[in-house]
């Protein structure tokens, strides 16, 4: 029996899975879906492969990686599916099928505590507040139960905030690790972590993870995740957005202090002058202060540019020559400790990240921009284009890649996908869009209200307010609200909930988690929501009956890396509205629709309240991609469709 006969005999309508699921659902999708990814795989090609909601890629790709022998990471863009794939699709595979397959599961180091900076820390009482107090016990009892059997990940302290100060100040950093001349290498928990996936056959990582290991491995410092053969890659139409933002960096004022905390803490071991660094410290802290003081009126986020005040240049020419100093003065110490020489290291590269960050050259290179989260400012800088980085960095290493999620073709082809992850230079790679497997010709109404004026008119969120309320009184609520930005998600909010009877959630006023659990397990639940909750939810069955989505999803101009990338497109002379904001666009609005229809059971109704889908002529591209669904421009049909 080849291969190809191996995997119909597993997946068949009288497969081996078809006798162990109860109620099992056949896709020839699911089977087609396997035979690529195993072809892929055996013959160390590229595949791309768009696999709509319903086909069971999970399955598919996992029974093609167990028969392909080969060592596989397979990176996902969200926790969720991450968790899922180790506990639950792994073990169904291993129990059902190939009780020999061993997989691993990989965390990135801010998961796992260090064992030095642990004792460190608690060594330095004054460093944390007494409102943390309680927090740290809790911190010490796990650390103690942790070190005897446990895997130091933070995620078995089940309630520790995200973002707990204390476990920033206990958790292992790259900065600040010192590798094998650590006194506790031998018990070190990330050190555990690699050797559980050196034996593994399949490593699950997420896209965050796979590219500091790009980094490392191309700094020559060493790899985060052991040598594989191959990639798999899902929920790929993320990893652009994930990998920018970990190929770039940001600096914060209590970065910048909290180093010079170190380095001081440090010199303090020495037996030697050390005076003039510890002066030099002094200069950083009066100039960092002085840096981010200019940027205290930031509202959100601002992208740099070269019209700034003569105050700040000076002040980032001051403060870069200051780390370059600090870092000169701290290698050229004698006897020096690897954790001083890392400190040293630690100089040199803030001082680089300074001087990118206010680089104003003309080519975009990086999107440059300072922002505001609350309280905290923040300097950052991310590449503009990736492309050549995953080339040299990953096409050019691991043989075979596959990238596979339910949205990355937009006008029935991949151009958008390849360009922005450069799999348009090099091997040119198979293409494979499979048929959905459900019926959106009678599973789905796409509902597009007459009266609505153009997004950006003064009346618009009245309007949609009106059609949102008629929508929900037709569908009995079972609705997710999405918009494109709190704006008009508070007001839209705010003028109808005093007008529906229906159970109304907003984002932020729970946890996410929260939210989606509280909206499951209650009747008629209306979920009012922005872009976090386009993608990534599994709401199975009649509770969620409805999308509404405020507009075509294009991302906002002014966002710095969109702002970015477009005016880099203009300068050599490319088009970035057909070729960059429309199919970005397109696979944001087939995300929303996925959270409609889930199995060939559901119905439901997507509500756009946005005409140009009909009226501008790239909205043809919008509706080609959303699966022949039904158009009405009538509130009765909505009525007629539930009932």
């Amino acid at each position: 029996m080849n291969v190809r006969e191996k995997i119909d005999s597993i997946m068949g309508p009288s497969g081996v899975i078809a006798d162990c699921i109860e109620d099992y659902e056949h896709r020839l999708q699911q089977i087609k879906m396997a035979h690529h990814v195993y072809d892929a795989l055996n013959s160390g090609d590229r595949l791309i492969v768009e696999a709509p909601t319903g086909t069971g890629k999970t399955l598919a790709y996992l029974i093609a990686t167990a028969l392909s022998r080969k060592r596989v990471v397979i990176s996902t863009g969200a926790k969720n599916l991450q968790e899922q794939l180790f506990y639950k699709d792994i073990p169904f595979v291993r129990e059902h099928l190939f009780q020999k397959f061993n997989a691993a599961l990989l965390k990135g180091r801010g998961n796992f505590v260090c064992h030095l900076r642990f004792k460190n820390f608690v060594r330095q009482p004054s460093l944390y507040s007494t409102e943390a107090e309680k927090q740290m016990q809790q911190i010490v009892q796990w650390y103690a139960k942790t070190n005897r059997s446990g895997e130091g990940d933070r995620a078995e302290i089940t309630d520790l905030p995200d973002d707990s100060q204390i476990w920033s100040e206990i958790c292992s950093t790259a900065e600040t690790c010192i590798g094998k001349k650590c006194p506790d290498y031998d018990r070190c928990f990330i050190q555990k972590m690699k050797a559980r996936a050196a034996v593994a056959d399949i490593m699950i990582v997420n896209h965050s993870l796979l590219v500091s290991d790009l980094k490392v491995k191309a700094s020559g410092y060493g790899e985060v995740i052991p040598r594989y053969e191959a990639l798999i890659i899902d929920e790929a139409h993320r990893f652009e957005e994930i990998a920018t933002k970990n190929l770039g960096f940001q600096i914060s004022l209590f970065r910048i202090i909290r180093y010079c905390r170190d380095l001081r803490a440090k010199l303090a071991e020495q037996k030697i002058d050390t005076r003039k660094i510890l002066s030099n410290i002094s200069d950083l802290e009066e100039f960092a202060r002085r840096l981010f003081s200019f940027f205290d009126d930031v509202v959100g986020s601002k992208t740099l540019d070269s019209n700034l005040k003569p105050a700040i240049w000076e002040t980032v020419r001051l403060l870069s020559s200051r780390f370059e100093t600090t870092s000169s003065m701290v290698l050229n110490l004698p006897d020096l400790p690897e954790e001083l020489r890392l400190l040293g290291k630690r100089a040199t590269e803030l001082a680089t990240e300074i001087q990118t960050v206010f680089d104003m050259n003309s080519d975009y290179n990086y999107a440059c921009w300072v922002e505001r989260k609350e309280r905290n400012v923040t300097l950052n800088a991310a590449p503009v284009e990736i492309g050549d980085v995953l080339v040299t960095q990953l096409y050019e290493k691991i043989e075979s890649c596959v990238f596979t999620s339910a949205t990355l073709s937009t006008g029935g082809n991949f151009d958008y996908f390849k360009a922005r992850l450069g799999l348009n230079m090099g091997p040119k790679p198979t293409e494979v869009i499979l048929d959905s497997p459900f019926d959106y010709s009678l599973q789905t109404l796409l509902y597009i209200p007459q009266s609505m004026p153009d997004p950006s008119s003064h009346n618009f969120v009245n309007t949609m307010a009106h059609h949102v309320e008629e929508i929900l009184n037709a569908t009995k609520g079972r609705a997710f609200v999405l918009f494109t930005s709190y704006k008009n998600m508070d007001a839209v909010f705010n003028l109808l909930q005093d007008r529906l009877e229906f159970p109304m959630l907003i984002q932020g006023s729970k946890p996410k988690t929260a939210l989606l659990e509280e909206f499951r397990v209650t009747d008629g639940a209306v979920l009012f929501a922005t872009s976090s909750f386009w993608e990534g939810i599994d709401v199975k069955g009649e509770s969620l009956s409805c999308v509404i989505i405020d507009r075509l999803p294009f991302a906002p101009p002014g966002d710095p890396i969109v702002f970015s990338r477009i005016e880099r497109m203009k300068k050599y002379g490319a088009e970035p509205f057909f070729s960059y904001q429309v199919p970005m666009a397109v696979i944001a609005l087939k995300q929303g629709m996925g959270r409609l229809i889930r199995t060939r059971s559901d119905r439901g109704a997507l509500c756009l309240m946005d005409q140009r889908i009909l009226t501008k002529n790239y909205g043809k591209i919008f509706l080609q991609s959303l699966h022949n669904s039904p158009i009405s421009r009538n509130i009765k049909d909505i009525r007629v469709f539930f009932n």
